[in-house]
């Protein structure tokens, strides 16, 4: 079966490319090298039975990877793909995000919603993750190396994120598996509080020094950053919204915080990383 994975060059995306090839499927990835993902026409290129969209504006806090909100990223791409899949009748699978209520107003959720909501008269599912263990590690890790890790809130939220290549494997099941539920949400085996999961990542390179940040005074720095740069505000604004409320989807995944640390291509810097 072909398969288009857009955002194929991404953590997320690779490895669902290596588990379609694993499963015999033919992976095509397009990235933004490939051209303007916004296109339909660009997607619908290749003829595939499967589209899969793994991509989206980069959650890593840093100027260089981009300014643009996720509204302007994420929602252009979703919905080039899903009219790309009404075109040829293909299945899209499409990689959202697991939230409560609570956080259903930020632009970080608002843009993956939008995606979903256009995908309800097309043959397609909407796999929600509650977040990926290499975008936390990627966050905290070069943190812990330097001997102290910036915590927002009281630590004491609890989320179960997945280990991405658990993920991959959930994706291409549902994109290559024939009928099932239109939304899928995942998380991975353990349910822990943010707190416990820096703490975790602290103890994997030898230092676990916290130091918390009160929800008001980061959500202050969101409120200005959304002016001077779109995206990290409104990720902040997102981070302050995981801070406060409770992220917990069914325990799909079977790989632990401490297993995915403990592999030397992640305890060894430097460690790259990618919104998916």
């Amino acid at each position: 079966m072909d398969v288009v994975v857009i955002g194929g060059g991404g953590t997320l995306g690779r490895l669902v490319c290596e588990e379609l090839a694993r499963r015999d499927h033919r992976a095509v990835p397009l990235g933004r090298r490939d051209g303007d993902l916004r296109d339909p026409q660009r997607i619908a290129r290749a003829a595939p039975q499967v589209i899969i969209n793994c991509a989206g504006a980069s959650v890593a806090m840093g100027l260089g990877r981009g300014w643009r909100g996720y509204r302007a990223v994420d929602v252009p791409i979703g919905l080039a793909a899903v009219a790309a899949a009404g075109q040829l009748g293909a299945r899209l699978v499409y990689v959202g995000v697991h939230h409560p209520p609570a956080l259903r107003a930020t632009a970080y959720v608002d843009a993956h919603e939008r995606v979903a909501a256009a995908m309800r008269d097309i043959d397609g599912v909407v796999v929600r993750p509650t977040g990926f263990f290499s975008a936390i590690a990627g966050a905290y890790l070069p943190m812990a190396r330097r001997g102290r890790m910036l915590d927002v809130g009281d630590g004491h939220a609890r989320t179960n994120p997945i280990c991405e290549r658990d993920l991959a494997e959930i994706v291409a099941e549902v994109a290559v598996g024939g009928d099932g539920p239109r939304e899928l949400s995942v998380g991975g085996p353990e349910v822990m509080t943010r707190r416990a999961m820096l703490e975790t990542i602290g103890r994997s390179v030898g230092r676990t020094k916290i130091t918390g940040m009160p929800t008001w005074l980061m959500s202050a720095n969101a409120m200005l950053l959304r002016a001077l740069h779109p995206r990290m505000g409104q990720f902040l604004q997102f981070v302050v919204g995981l801070a406060r409320h409770d992220v917990i989807a069914p325990a799909v995944g079977t790989t632990t915080l401490s297993d995915y640390l403990s592999r030397p291509a992640v305890a060894s810097p430097p460690m790259a990383m990618t919104a998916r």
